[in-house]
């Protein structure tokens, strides 16, 4: 009998260990949305991408009926109207997947977006004209939190929506079209929050002209251009206020990092950036200057360049935890590594980059700024050191040991940052800064990380490294143009 209970004890261990790992293999197929770390929701929401369109398409519908419908052949009506959109918008999508970048979080996003506008617009305009709907507020919000293609289709789908519920007149979606275009275009370069204001202008005059044109055509009367005017200035004035108060919470409800969180974390009084500049001004120099060079970098390859200049701000914070041990934080005195085994040394080193995404963790920065700083060096080899092993004991030298072991870079920001970081640390020791020779620097430590396979995991070209290394060999010799030598009394 004991023997019996035995078994089944064991196959039913079998069984359920089975189940687990069925179930381990099927989670990576089903996608996932992580909200922010420091949100309520402390776990990931496991939400299939078709499930988030289905409901969004439900509640889509569901609004619209009980806003217009009064029959059913409405009901089709508004069916087969909002099965064409969402078959044009998934279609589009799909086209430009690589472009738009899609992930779960986003898509996520737009459904929240989606819902909470067209809710938002039908209380509104049972108060208050559809002309000063600020429609400009999400567009913009989706521009910064997804991406400008998400906005701009974004816009045109809502102006759909609002020419079915004005009984097809083109007047106020044609408005707010013009609205939201000037909102997204003028956005994206945004680098403070008193630049929305100016952006506030831009869409009262986008919406103001079609105003005056259906004015002139005699498409309404003169107190109801009055009162457009009106309405429109209430628009783009409502529209900005609304962004500057809505966006640090969508910022930190769905952990997104914008133009404008971003310009937050490149202040210098920073508490990380001002123990760098005291504990490591060796460190601290030297994320100045890989700043700039990837910066130019990133702004040579149409990527986000200030994303470049802040990740290379916080790339190194790892050394704050033994500063002594990066040579230039030195000044002079003796090295450590003087004293320590070519393994150890390298262990050092290579706990830099872990130490900085335990700190970034604990400073609550960015996931971004997390990924560049364990992605910074991606698995590249300390060949100081490992050279030096190989020097004293050939046989019993595993290069691995000399390897970092962070990810690879995944983006094209990441890669300038990891070329960046050599090359200015390379340059600093040149005696020769001639603009030939720091070309040659560039070139070569390009062609290195290349040939190592760090730039596998990220979509970064030939011709982007080309323009790359034109970009840094310009910001190198500006760094290090020839002076007269001055004469001291």
């Amino acid at each position: 009998m004991k023997i019996l209970n035995d078994w089944l004890k064991n196959k039913i261990k079998q069984f359920l260990l089975f189940l687990v790992r069925k179930l381990d293999e099927d989670i990576p197929v089903t996608p996932k949305i992580r909200l922010s770390r420091n949100s309520l929701f402390k776990k990931e929401i496991k939400i299939p991408a078709w499930l988030i369109t289905t409901v969004l398409f439900v509640v889509v519908y569901v609004m619209l009926y009980f806003q217009t419908v009064c029959s059913y052949k409405q009901a089709a009506g508004i069916f087969l109207f909002l099965l064409s959109v969402f078959g044009f918008v998934i279609f589009y999508f799909r086209t430009e997947a690589k472009r738009i970048n899609l992930d779960l979080n986003k898509i996520f996003i737009i459904a929240f977006v989606v819902i909470v506008s067209l809710l938002f617009y039908q209380i509104y305009t049972s108060k208050l004209s559809a002309i000063s709907f600020p429609l400009a507020l999400f567009t913009v919000l989706l521009a910064l939190l997804v991406s400008v293609r998400v906005a701009i289709t974004y816009n045109f789908v809502f102006a759909l929506f609002m020419l079915m519920l004005n009984d097809f007149s083109v007047t106020v979606p044609m408005m707010h079209i013009c609205g939201g275009l000037i909102a997204v275009i003028n956005i994206r370069k945004i680098r403070s929050r008193a630049q929305f204001a100016r952006v506030g202008i831009k869409i009262f005059i986008a919406m103001l002209i079609p105003v005056l044109i259906f004015y002139l055509f005699d498409l309404k009367s003169l107190t109801e251009t009055e009162e457009s005017i009106a309405y429109v200035a209430i628009n783009a004035s409502f529209s900005v206020l609304m962004i500057l108060a809505f966006l640090p919470i969508f910022e930190y409800f769905f952990s997104r990092t914008t133009n404008i969180k971003l310009i937050e974390l490149a202040d210098f009084n920073n508490p990380i950036l001002k123990r760098l500049m005291l504990e490591a001004p060796g460190t601290y120099h030297h994320c100045l200057m890989t700043a700039s060079l990837a910066e130019q970098a990133a702004e040579a390859i149409e990527e986000n360049s200030l994303l470049a200049r802040v990740c290379a701000y916080y790339h190194d914070i790892g050394k704050l935890k033994n500063p002594e041990y990066f040579i230039e934080n030195q000044a002079g005195r003796q090295n450590p590594h003087d004293e320590l085994s070519p393994s150890m040394s390298g262990l050092v080193l290579i706990s830099h980059v872990k130490d900085g995404v335990v700190l970034a963790k604990k400073n609550k920065l960015d996931k971004v700024i997390i990924n560049a700083i364990n992605q910074h060096h991606g698995t590249s080899l300390i060949q100081y050191f490992y050279n030096k092993a190989v020097e004293q004991d050939k046989d019993n030298i595993n290069e691995q040991d000399f390897r970092y072991p962070g990810q690879k870079p995944t983006t094209k920001v990441n890669a300038i940052l990891m070329i960046a970081d050599s090359v200015e640390a390379i340059a600093r020791t040149l005696q020769d800064r001639s603009a030939g020779k720091l070309q040659e620097v560039v070139e070569k430590v390009i062609n290195n990380k290349f040939t190592d396979g760090q730039f596998s995991d990220c979509p970064i070209t030939l011709k982007d490294l080309s323009k790359i290394s034109k970009s840094m060999t310009t910001v190198l010799c500006g760094m290090y143009h020839a002076r007269i030598e001055y004469k001291t009394r």
